[in-house]
């Protein structure tokens, strides 16, 4: 194999594990393995919410027995006061007072009948979450499988193809290597091709005589596309 030949099977290795590593990228594991975690994501984000939920209407409840125990010792007292007052009008004031307790109360009441509404429906969400939580992270477990499976699939076919690489550029001059590479970056990938009825095969543009000719004289990698300045192969 001559090292125009050589710098096309380069080419098509190089190719190779390019197409390989994009694929790599692009594994209908990785969305899968992706989908499941922002599933669990979401259900530790809703389970998370729930929690905090549950925690500030127990604590709001909490304090509304408080102040309902204490409202309780105080409507107790006044209506112990008024059944020893005589004066009207410190027994209207007294009364005034025990319905404004009672009134209070009836808000207070309210309040904590929604509030343990809203711990009920926030505990439903949690068990919900938790249940979705732990199924999440078992079809993420399997898709983390899959994807290392399917990864670890694609590096075993580049590495063979490096180690392929490795044996051809070992063959060929480290100058020319270092020009294939110069050229490899220039060129998005492309840096041989072989003409077809006179043409560049990268840019498809005509070739003089001068060039052809030289390709069949064996000039090889010396002769590169009047137009874009690949190197061409007969």
């Amino acid at each position: 194999m001559n090292e125009t030949e050589q710098l096309l099977a380069l080419q098509a290795l190089d190719t190779a594990i390019d197409e390989a590593s994009n694929r790599r990228l692009r594994l209908p594991e990785l969305q899968a393995f992706a989908d499941a975690r922002k599933a669990v994501t979401g259900a530790e984000a809703k389970l998370a919410k729930a929690t905090a939920e549950i925690a500030t209407a127990t604590a709001r409840i909490e304090e509304l027995e408080r102040l309902g125990a204490l409202r309780t010792i105080k409507k107790e007292r006044l209506e112990k006061q008024l059944k020893t007052v005589i004066a009207s009008r410190e027994a209207e004031a007294l009364m005034h007072e025990i319905a404004r307790l009672d009134e209070e109360r009836s808000t207070s009441d309210d309040e904590e009948l929604a509030l343990i509404d809203a711990v009920e429906a926030a505990e439903a969400v949690s068990a919900k979450s938790s249940a979705q939580i732990d199924d999440g992270k078992s079809v993420a477990a399997v898709a983390g499988d899959a994807l290392a499976g399917a990864q670890a699939a694609i590096d075993d076919e580049i590495a063979e193809f490096r180690s392929v690489r490795a044996g051809l550029t070992a063959d060929l001059a480290e100058s020319l290597v270092a020009r294939y590479e110069k050229m490899r970056k220039s060129f998005g990938g492309t840096v041989i091709t072989r003409i077809a009825a006179g043409r560049c095969g990268a840019c498809h543009l005509d070739q003089s005589r001068a060039t052809i000719e030289a390709l069949r004289a064996g000039d090889g990698v010396t002769v590169e596309c009047e137009q874009c300045g690949r190197l061409l192969a007969a």
